[in-house]
């Protein structure tokens, strides 16, 4: 199947259905449903359970429970240095760099824009102009929660409705401004290196995102929580996480950090890695 004609199949996928389908077998607490249905991902994707915090099937409630698991304590431990950046998640950095005043890349020949991903046109948003960015796609194998690069304060979150494409590789490849038209929440932060985002992206069986502060947002209009009292997160604590897999997408302002040199396109990076310095 090319590209475009893999594209077109999404296109043409009754795609909320599917999410709604796989978000009540995700949270389902019958026995003989999850019990095997946990095993087989298991095996089938080579997860290493003897991360987890609990490594047995009968100890999740339901597949969504072991999709999100925690992990043992000091298994992704934070790096310590005062003037470090850390990887926001496991998964593969698909793409890196600095920002062409307003635009990212993609992919190979493909870009999307700043007000287009965070879904708004604001002094905030100018902040991110000529700044750096990465993007990491979370493959089913990964540990799907979502953590603080550098600490800071939580400002506000942001819900954006879209679609469900698949945000693997190929489809990143054959669907224009995918990120963009894609459901999402924009996470903001504020920090001593100034302003820093991060995009929790959507993708076709994701059934929900959720932040720390607000729980499970399920999908809906766009909405926009801001933090009654601003929420302090140091480095490396929880910042949401995906009910099954996607992209997470990290900007910071001009000059602000700098990638660290031996960091390359397809890296596997985890969690609390340094990735990056002031």
């Amino acid at each position: 199947m090319t590209l475009a004609s893999g594209a077109l199949v999404q296109r043409l996928l009754p795609q909320r259905f599917l999410c709604r389908c796989i978000y009540r077998l995700a949270r389902t607490r019958v026995g003989w449903i999850k019990k095997p249905l946990i095993k087989w991902f298991g095996r089938h994707y080579r997860i290493d359970m003897n991360e987890a915090e609990h490594a047995r099937a009968e100890d999740y409630g339901t597949f969504n429970e072991f999709f999100t698991r925690a992990l043992r304590p000091g298994v992704r431990p934070i790096d310590a240095g005062a003037d470090s950046i850390v990887a926001p998640c496991d998964g593969t950095l698909m793409e890196f760099g600095v920002l062409e005043r307003d635009r990212m890349l993609q992919a190979k020949g493909m870009t999307y824009t700043l007000t287009a991903l965070l879904g708004e046109d604001s002094a905030e948003v100018e902040r991110f102009i000529d700044g750096t960015y990465a993007t990491i796609y979370l493959a089913p194998r990964d540990y799907h929660r979502v953590h603080v690069p550098v600490a800071g304060r939580l400002l506000r979150a942001s819900y954006i409705p879209g679609d469900r494409f698949s945000v693997n590789g190929a489809t990143a490849r054959a669907v224009p401004n995918l990120f963009c038209r894609n459901e999402r929440v924009v996470c903001w932060l504020e920090a001593y290196l100034g302003q820093v985002a991060v995009v929790l992206v959507g993708a076709l069986n994701v059934s929900s995102i959720s932040v720390t502060t607000r729980g499970e947002i399920p999908s809906g209009p766009a909405h926009t929580w801001r933090t009654p009292e601003l929420v302090q997160l140091r480095k490396g604590a929880e910042l949401g996480r995906f009910n099954l897999g996607s992209t997470v997408i990290v900007l910071f302002p001009r000059g602000a950090i700098r990638w660290d040199e031996r960091l390359a396109r397809g890296d596997r990076l985890l969690m609390g890695a340094r990735i990056g310095r002031l």
